[in-house]
């Protein structure tokens, strides 16, 4: 069995700081606990770390919790974040302000990690992605932007993906089904787009309202996603409410 947690929206201020009425670094920190308790084999945070603008404390901040974990970590910037602070602060590939492109391989499983910092997949990143599938055909994707239009009418008119259709495209040419695992919309479901399976994590900051066609704000409890891939190699997407932090034994 393989378990990863997936965690996204953090957009985090300062503890005593709300974000729309919403303690965000105290709801991020109840669900970091939760995922501990989880046990996974790998965590991924799929973006928008800070709350507006990006501001370098976050990264800093959030270093020495996440090596804590004694797991694999990888991070995503989403379109809150900036590419050169966290390569500062975090050990991330490559430099300056070129894409955050990595992967992960962990049994059985592939993980490709595309960057959507400018809400946009540029060519040299899809061009990455083709050969990455070449040599590991069956491999999911993760990435902060869905690739495809999902349902939620006030982020699909205002902040999807743009130009997306070359990675569509790469995407639908695959033999098999694909997994793409994002965050983003501040809301969890899963949508088929023929051969696609794009799940939406839900967010340990704010909720909106899928059906709204302008912002409304949902009031949920932090969220996060537990992918787990039985004996069997089937996935279960699993989104998890944390209404209470769990008691975590320090080691």
């Amino acid at each position: 069995m393989l378990k990863v947690a997936q965690i996204t929206d953090l957009h985090l201020l300062p503890e005593r700081e709300q974000l729309m009425d919403l303690p965000v670094m105290e709801r991020f920190e109840r669900v970091l606990a939760h995922a501990h308790a989880f046990d996974p084999d790998a965590y991924f945070l799929t973006g928008d770390f800070c709350a507006r603008e990006p501001k370098e404390w976050v990264f800093e901040w959030l270093a020495p919790r996440l090596k804590a974990l004694g797991k694999p970590t990888i991070l995503l910037p989403g379109n809150h974040d900036d590419r050169e602070m966290m390569r500062r602060q975090l050990d991330l590939p490559g430099t300056g302000n070129d894409p955050i492109v990595q992967e992960l391989h962990l049994g059985e499983q592939s993980f490709l990690f595309l960057d959507t910092r400018y809400a946009e997949v540029g060519e040299d990143q899809v061009d990455w992605l083709r050969g990455k599938f070449e040599q590991y055909p069956e491999a999911h994707v993760v990435m902060h932007h869905p690739p495809i239009k999902m349902g939620l009418p006030f982020m699909d008119d205002n902040y999807s993906l743009r130009g997306a259709g070359p990675l569509q495209s790469l995407l639908r040419e695959r033999p098999d089904n694909v997994h793409v695992f994002c965050g983003h919309y501040h809301c969890g479901r899963t949508v088929r787009d023929e051969n696609l399976l794009v799940h939406l994590c839900p967010p340990t900051s704010f909720f909106i309202k899928p059906h709204a066609e302008a912002f409304e704000q949902d009031f949920l409890p932090p969220a996060y996603q537990q992918l787990i891939w039985t004996n069997e190699d089937h996935l279960r997407v699993i989104p998890v409410f944390v209404t209470e932090s769990p008691a975590v034994e320090s080691e």
